[in-house]
């Protein structure tokens, strides 16, 4: 088994055509995924929330239904543009360090705030388990889904952003360094 000796390549895997399966490309198709997730689920609401409106005020009848999976796809929504943030960041941020011109304090800010987020977002993936466990049995008030499926959207940002962070500590991604 030859050992790679590109970043961010799987050593001995080996995709269609004997390339390598390269871990950038496999994290880069986790935020696709991801991605049209969140496309898909602002065109649910955008079209359940039209429908609503449509069926209230021209049939005179709302659905019963519409309300509980727009707020749910809501839901899920901030949750998946939280990580879209993060990967951008885009989120509210103190940058009075980066104004004092040292790239080195910088670089070394940055790396302690990915850690902690890091480290929050590991420990709220854990801790929020037992909210999973707890609500696996409990269904929704009109659609009757499992509520664990509504809170673990929680876990798949978390899981997406400390992904995001260990594939920039480990090269796979590149941000812009100051």
């Amino acid at each position: 088994m030859s050992v790679s000796s590109r970043p961010g390549e799987v050593p001995g895997a080996a995709g269609r055509g004997g390339s390598p399966v390269s871990v950038a490309r496999l994290w880069g198709g986790v935020e696709l995924l991801a991605k049209t997730l969140l496309i898909a689920l602002v065109t649910v609401m955008v079209v359940v929330s039209l429908a609503q409106v449509f069926w209230r005020y021209v049939f005179n009848d709302p659905l019963t239904w519409s309300e509980e999976l727009a707020r749910y796809t809501f839901v899920w929504i901030g949750y998946l543009s939280g990580w879209l943030a993060w990967k951008h960041r885009a989120h509210i941020a103190l940058d009075a360090v980066t104004y004092l011109n040292r790239p080195a304090l910088t670089r070394a800010c940055t790396r302690l705030v990915e850690f902690l987020v890091l480290a929050f977002a590991a420990y709220t993936f854990y801790s929020n388990f037992r909210l999973l466990g707890l609500t696996l049995d409990q269904p929704s008030a009109i659609l009757e889904i499992p509520m664990a499926y509504v809170y673990g959207g929680y876990n798949v940002m978390a899981l997406l952003i400390g992904g995001d962070i260990l594939m920039t500590w480990a090269g796979v991604l590149r941000r812009a360094e100051p």
